[in-house]
């Protein structure tokens, strides 16, 4: 099987440069939905740089903090 990405443009699908199909190829088209609710996490991460030394400890109460945050919402 050959996975190729593109995007839609007027209702065609837009393969990446350089992708090619063989013409009369059965395709299936799945759509990729950026994960709902909240930032995304790689964003996140590049506004907010470590500058000092993260224990495992800190990144668990961290996301217990925010998990309880999201839930009073």
């Amino acid at each position: 099987m050959t996975v190729c990405k593109g995007v839609v443009k007027d209702n065609v699908v837009v393969l990446e440069q350089g992708a090619r199909l063989p013409e009369g190829a059965n395709v299936e088209v799945r759509v990729i939905e950026p994960p709902s609710g909240g930032e995304d996490p790689f964003k996140r991460l590049l506004s907010n740089p470590i500058t000092h030394w993260v224990g495992m400890d800190e990144i668990l109460e961290e996301e217990k903090e925010d998990r309880e945050k999201r839930w009073d919402n």
